[in-house]
This record gives C-alpha cells, structure tokens and sequence, in this order.
C-alpha cells in the first residue's frame, strides 16, 4: 500500500513538469517506458484482485462478521460487487475484470484445479513487456482449452509477446491452435456459431448502434438482400449514400415482416391533475426531436416528433388502455420515477400480481445494483425488506439481477428502497452508493428551429472495408462493368493544409564535363 502510494505521488509530480523536450528518438523510448510501467501496475492490479476475490465475509459464532481467506483462484461472489464500487465501472466490466485477474494471475500448478496455462501472460506483463488489451486478446483465444495446450500457446506466442498487436496476436493463436489442436478449434467455431446474437443500445444522441454476430452463411444471404435494397434506394434517390442506404434497407427489410404493437404512455407529476383526463400535448413542429423513454431499458431515446404524433393518433383511444389501466401514469416530481401513490397495485399475497410486477419492471426497467445493466425482464422482482415484514407493493420491490439478488443476501450486505425509488447500497467495506431509477417525467425536446447545419462530409474509415462510400468509389467499385473495376481510397486530412508559393529554381543543365550521378 505504502509503495503504491509513494509511486502515485512521485507520477502526479512528474505531471506538473514541462512537457519532453528531448529528440525524436527520446520521447519515443520515454513512451515506451511509461508504457512499461503501466503493464506492471496492471499486473499488479491483478494480484490485488486475485487477493480480494479470495476472501469470504462470513458470521462467527458470536454475531460478529470475520474474514476468511482462501486459496488464490478462490472467487467470492460479492468480490465483482465490491470491485465495480472501488474502480466505478460497470457490474459487466468488473466481472470480466475479475475473471481475467484470477485467469492471468492465480494459474496454478500443472494438474490442479486452479491451472489456467495463462501464467506466461501474467509474467509478461510484470516485466513490461505486455499490456493489459493484447494479453486479454491472447486469454480471450484460448477460452476454454485445456491448461496444457495454453500453456503450450503462449510459450511458443512469448517471442512475439512484445512486438505484436493485437490482431497480430490473435492470428498466431490461432495459426498456432490449428497445428498443435484443430479438434478444440473447430470446437470453438461451433460454440461461437451456435452463441450468436444481435445486441442494441443507444450511441450518439438520435440513434442507436446495433451489434451482431452471425453464421457466415447466413450473414451472406442477408448482406446480399440488405446491399440489394441499398442500391434500389440510391437509384431512385431515396438515400445518397450507400452506408445510410444499408442502414434503411435493414430496418425496413425488418419492419416489413414483423407485426408490431405500439403503446404511447404519457406521464405527469403526481398530484398535477385529479383524474385521469390527459392534458393538452405539448406542441412544436413535426423535426423537433422528442425523448421518449421504454424504447430500451435504462436509455431514454431521440424521436422525431412527426413519428411520436402517428404513433399517439394510433395507439390513443381513451383515457384508459384495453387492459383497463390509465395511460396518465403519476411520477415522482422529482426523480421521475413511476409511482403508485395510493397503493391500489400493493398486494398481501407474496407473489405480486402481474399489473404491480408489470409497473415494477417499467419503473426500473433494469437490475438496480449500481452498474448492473440486466434488462427487468430477466430480473427477479426482489422484497427489499423481506416478506411478510415488507409489504409486497411497488414502494418494497425492486428488479435484481438473479447474480445480485444473491449478493443482496450476503453477510455485509445492505440496500434501501427510499419514497421517490432510488436505492442505496451498502458494501462490506462500508463503501455506499445510490442507483436512480430512468426518468419517463423529465424529458428533452430539442426544438427544429431551422438552422440545422448540414451534416459534415463523410471521413473515410480504414476499419470498416465497405464504407464509407464517396460518390466516385461508389461508382468505381459498383458501376465499372469489366475486370477494370476498382476500389478507390481517398485520404483527406483533417486540418486546414496551406502552402506557400515559392519560385523554384530551374534545373541546371548537365555538361559535358560533370561527373555522372552515381
């Protein structure tokens, strides 16, 4: 603890220094060296997780709690609880984190139960010479092979361990996996095919990113349909460019062969009005973008107001929904959280009935421990203050995560569901923090005034190989009939460049009697 302390401060000192000024060839090794030293921090980082997962907080005879430390590889189950508080990362970071510590650093010996064969990477790191990203690329490859090929891996990978990236990495692995195991290799093949999945969440305000892994057949088949439609909608000008144009023909390709039912739910401050009569909608014009909360769990999202008024004039019959439920849904004026002011959800029954378990998951819309993002549908709907003591009613139930449902009931472990839905939580360190529930009261409208800048021009990307698109490559890759077809990548920088014009001197002539140049 001390020397981590005496290093922090005598870093944070360098960083009140003037900046380098030494050669090209010094900044260079400077970088390199501080990039050493970050590696060996983070390995030990990873001893201090490794230590940290292994001890269990546990209830003497006497009522006092003790700690009992295991053996390194032991992982506890509130440790990446106790570690997303201490880093401030999310609950899914700090069980990746954890895991890749305890894979890296507690690797045992040869025939035990904590033998991972990942120990090479471990000490590459603490010399230097391999940082955290490259040594979870190489980990992330040998997922699930035996400790001995592993082993075998990264003592044949140590020569390149400090000169390669990342992919570079990755390829050798695998080269190295095909040779020395192709069974396990194929075997992995067929578990990331069969764990393929499409994930969504929302990115730059306005849209959102859409993440999928695939078969390659079928990913085939669907890109060939999707780029189809992309090239209908440049033709008749519905979109101008090809990467805008795929992303419209997927959405539409979707839409198209889906049913799918609507429900807009407006909001108010409790107590603003005494019946369930809605109040006037506010008004703006058709661009202004509206956000709206439920078309994901925990983000709310831009919308176009021309949508959210088709959507409303669909979807709005009476003050009240098919189901008999009021559409004007009562909010914490301050945290904007659903409510039940008069309890007429709350039930005496210990399952809630499916109107409260409803209301409950809208309220949270995911698991409440802070940094934990499990969508409320796959959470269990949690008494905060056990049953029969709490009361099943909106105001003592919360979602949790089954994982955190059962840290909840750890010994050490304390949370607290207050009036307007936040909650706290206490660790066993003593460590307190307080989740809030998404807001449906408070919510932005970003007005259309008119003065919309035109979008800037697109930068083109040398990650992704298929776009963006200018007009020219377009043209060039897709139009060019003929084996003289192309694929052109033009490189703009992104500053202002000037020059200054020079005369430049004529070249002299050669004589005759000038010696050769060479």
């Amino acid at each position: 603890m001390d020397v981590a302390r005496a290093a922090r401060t005598l870093l944070a000192e360098a960083t009140d220094a003037p900046p380098p000024t030494g050669s090209l060839a010094e900044c260079a090794e400077l970088l390199g060296e501080l990039q050493a030293l970050v590696n060996v921090a983070t390995a030990l980082q990873d001893t201090t997780v490794v230590a940290l997962a292994a001890v269990e907080t546990e209830v003497a005879e006497d009522g006092t709690l003790v700690e009992s430390r295991h053996a390194p590889g032991h992982v506890a189950l509130d440790a990446p609880a106790i570690v997303s508080g201490v880093l401030s990362v999310s609950s899914v970071h700090a069980e990746r984190r954890v895991r890749d510590a305890v894979r890296r650093a507690a690797d045992g010996s040869a025939g035990t139960d904590t033998c991972t064969g990942l120990g090479g990477l471990h000490r590459a790191m603490a010399v230097g010479r391999l940082d955290a990203y490259r040594a979870q690329v190489a980990a992330h490859e040998l997922e699930e092979m035996p400790a001995e090929v592993a082993a075998t891996v990264i003592e044949a990978l140590d020569p390149w361990l400090d000169r390669e990236d990342g992919p570079g990495l990755r390829r050798r692995v695998r080269r190295l996996l095909s040779r020395i195991s192709p069974d396990l290799l194929r075997q992995r093949a067929v578990r990331a095919r069969s764990q393929s999945s499409l994930q969504r969440w929302v990115d730059e305000p306005g849209v959102d990113t859409w993440h999928g892994t695939f078969p390659s057949e079928e990913a085939c088949a669907a890109w060939a349909a999707i780029d189809a439609l992309a090239h209908q909608y440049l033709a008749d000008g519905t979109c101008e460019r090809i990467d805008r144009a795929r992303a419209r023909a997927l959405t539409d390709l979707v839409t198209s062969n889906a049913t799918i039912d609507l429900q807009v739910v407006l909001t108010t401050a409790r107590g603003a009005v005494a019946d369930d009569r809605t109040p006037p909608l506010p008004t703006g014009t058709p661009g202004d973008l509206v956000e709206v909360s439920g078309g994901r769990a925990g983000d709310p999202v831009l919308v176009d107001r021309a949508w959210l008024d088709r959507a409303i004039e669909r979807t709005f019959v009476s003050g009240r929904d098919p189901l008999g439920r009021p559409r004007l849904l009562p909010c914490d004026p301050d945290t904007g959280a659903p409510v039940d002011p008069t309890g007429e959800l709350s039930s005496t029954a210990y399952r809630p009935s499916a109107r409260l378990a409803a209301f409950v998951r809208a309220r949270d819309q995911h698991c409440r421990f802070p940094g934990c993002h499990v969508s409320a549908r796959f959470c269990d709907l949690d008494h905060v203050v056990a049953w029969p003591t709490g009361p099943t009613a909106a105001r003592n139930l919360a979602c949790l995560c089954r994982r955190h449902h059962r840290v909840k009931q750890r010994t050490g472990w304390t949370a607290t569901l207050h009036p307007d839905a936040t909650m706290t939580w206490t660790d066993p360190t003593g460590r307190t923090r307080t989740t809030h529930p998404p807001t449906a009261l408070h919510q932005a409208v970003l007005p259309d005034r008119g003065t919309d800048r035109p979008p800037p021009p697109t930068i083109h990307s040398l990650v992704l190989r298929d776009g963006p698109h200018s007009t020219l490559e377009h043209h060039l890759e897709h139009e060019a009939a003929g084996p003289f077809a192309c694929r052109v990548h033009v490189v703009r920088p992104s500053v202002p460049v000037s020059c200054e014009a020079r005369p430049h001197p004529l070249p002299r002539r050669a004589r005759a009697s000038d010696p050769p140049p060479f």
